[in-house]
Formats: structure tokens, sequence, C-alpha cells
């Protein structure tokens, strides 16, 4: 197995905001290599369980490596969260202490060129967390038309959408995109580097990456579900990376707590330290945010 590393995000502050029941069970939404499961089932007694979800058959090889130790307090099984009702009915769980969803792209899939996630490495385009998924990056900018491409690119926030997209489209009438390099030299040699903190392209990747993995569509149903198997002073918590998740995340809790029977544990959303930051540039973006059921 190649050695890939992740370092789980906020994992001391997540920790201790979700975990209020230690004999509670827990349900991890997207595992990944089990850094947050790891810390959770730390932090439970004897009768304390989780229960590990992940989209990406190669982070539940991983996971159950990882957290071998654990056997008998961790179950661990492949699915997407936005079917997090039939995932938690299957495993005959009505009642959970709290969730934990963790929106970030676990460092393998950018470090791992044939994932097609960086813009760093050269791979295919293709940016799925599930193999199985169908639809790829290569299909959006090589099939989609314009009008679509432009949306979705000026969605995430890029404002020479329009203009990406029209090189785009005048570039595949001549050649097919086929890797990450492709693309990437295509939106350098079109967008000014002038007054950017971070490449040009990369909101067009992220917009790419969003659409792939169906990712706001998929928070949302999955938040929605999860909603129903929260016991009264269980938990929801979800770490973001950019704003657009935050603005999905931090209006719809908003709307929780206004309804009633919610209470907003962070007022604020919680962000990396310093010193977290500066051991993992990764982390510079997360927010955290938690609320809680009441009733």
């Amino acid at each position: 197995m190649e050695d890939f590393k992740h370092v789980p995000v906020l994992l001391k502050e997540t920790v201790e905001l979700l975990v209020t029941d230690k004999g509670g069970f827990y349900v991890d939404a997207t595992l990944g290599m089990g850094g947050h499961a790891k810390k959770i089932l730390e932090n439970l007694d004897g009768s304390g369980r989780v229960l590990g979800i992940d989209w990406d058959p190669e982070m539940i090889n991983i996971s159950k490596n990882n957290l071998s130790g654990y056997s008998g307090k961790v179950k661990i099984t492949a699915g997407n969260f936005a079917n997090i009702d039939e995932i938690l009915k299957r495993a005959a769980v009505m009642n959970i202490s709290g969730i934990l969803f963790d929106l970030g792209v676990s460092s393998l899939h950018f470090d791992k060129p044939q994932r097609g996630f960086s813009l760093k490495h050269e791979g295919p385009l293709d940016m799925r967390i599930n193999p199985a998924n169908p639809l790829t990056a290569h299909t959006i900018i090589n099939k989609w038309p314009f009008e679509q491409i432009e949306h979705l690119i000026r969605t995430c926030g890029e404002r020479f959408s329009y203009k990406i997209a029209k090189t785009i489209m005048e570039r595949r009438e001549k050649k097919e995109f086929e890797t990450t390099t492709d693309l990437r030299n295509m939106i350098e040699s079109v967008l000014p580097y002038t007054g950017r903190k971070s490449n040009p392209a990369t909101k067009t990747f992220l917009a790419l990456r969003v659409a792939v993995n169906y990712e706001f569509d998929n928070l949302t149903r999955g938040m929605q579900k999860a909603t129903q198997f929260l016991a009264p002073g269980a938990r929801m918590a979800i770490i973001t990376f950019h704003s657009l998740e935050d603005r999905i995340v931090k209006e719809t809790f908003g709307f929780m707590s206004r309804m009633g029977g919610w209470k907003m544990i962070t007022k604020k959303p919680v962000s990396p330290s310093e010193e977290e930051v500066s051991g993992n540039n990764r982390a510079r973006s997360a927010k955290l945010r938690v609320i809680e059921k009441i009733k």
C-alpha cells in the first residue's frame, strides 16, 4: 500500500465540540483515512461506537487498516453521505449522538497524480471521488456547452469565467483537453497573475471538482437527512474549505435555529490556529460550524 498521509484539520476542536456523550454512537460521514474517527474513538468509553462512511473505495481500504486497533468499536461502510438515511437504516441505527462532515478533499487525492485533482501534478482530467461515477472533468471540459461551463466557473467565484469558457471552446475544436496540465497551461496563458494569491486556474479546478462530485447537492441532502437521526443533545459538526460550502452550512444552520429545536454551538466559525496552519498549509481556509439538537 502506498504511504500517503493526511493531517486531519481542526482535530482537537472538532472532537471537543462534537463528543458530548462518551458512551454514544457517532458517525463520521467523510471517513477518509480515519484521522477524525480515531480521535473520536479515543474520547469514547467502552460502550461508545463509531460508524465511518466514505464514497471512495480506496479510502475505505486505508481507513480499515488505520483503525484496525478499534475492532468492535468501529464499523466502516462504503457510501455517499447524501444517502445517509439509507446507510443508517441498513446499519439498524435510529439515534446518533453526533455526526461529522469534513468536506475537505483528502491529501491523497491531491498528491496522487492519477486521480486528476491537482494543479501541481500532471494527471488525467478525472477528479472523481468515486471511480464508479460516470461524470469526469474530461467530459465537462470537452463535451459541455459554453453556457454550462461559463456558469459553473462563474458560480465558483471566477470573474474571468467568460474568457476561460470561450478559450476552452476555441481550443477543444482543434484538440481535446486530456490532462490537468493541459487545462492549467491554457488558463495561465489567458489570465493575468496580477493581484492573485493563488494559481489563475484554482477556481476553475474547484468548479470542476464540485460539479463532478455533486458536492453542493450532496451537502444539502446529507445535512437534511441526518437531522432526523440526531437524538436530543446530539450535535452536527461540519468543516468547510471554501466560501460557497460555508455559506450553505451557515444559512442551513441559521434556518434550523430560527425554526426552533436547534441551538447554534459556534456563533462564529472556528478557524485553525496559526500553529496548525504553519504545520499544515491546507488547513488555512478551514471553518468549523456546530449545531445541537435541543428537542
